[in-house]
């Protein structure tokens, strides 16, 4: 009988403490912070002509074609 009181009051300790944690709040805000972030990049580079894509991908040519000019 004593043995179960002894777990009880373990267990009743480890909840107390789960429910005072506020680590997994602040993980959840920087979830919801992340894909608050992540729908505006999709909005900004989602178009297949907007000009920061076009941008990026005349970069991303131009850097290509260097990289390959000094591999030959």
């Amino acid at each position: 009988m004593m043995y179960l009181s002894a777990v009880r009051a373990q267990l009743r300790n480890f909840a107390g403490k789960f429910i005072k944690n506020e680590r997994g709040v602040t993980a959840i805000e920087y979830a919801i912070v992340a894909a608050g972030l992540s729908a505006v990049l999709l909005i900004i580079f989602g178009k297949d002509n907007g000009p920061v894509r076009n941008m990026l991908a005349f970069l991303f040519i131009a850097l290509d074609d260097k990289l390959m000019s000094v591999i030959r």
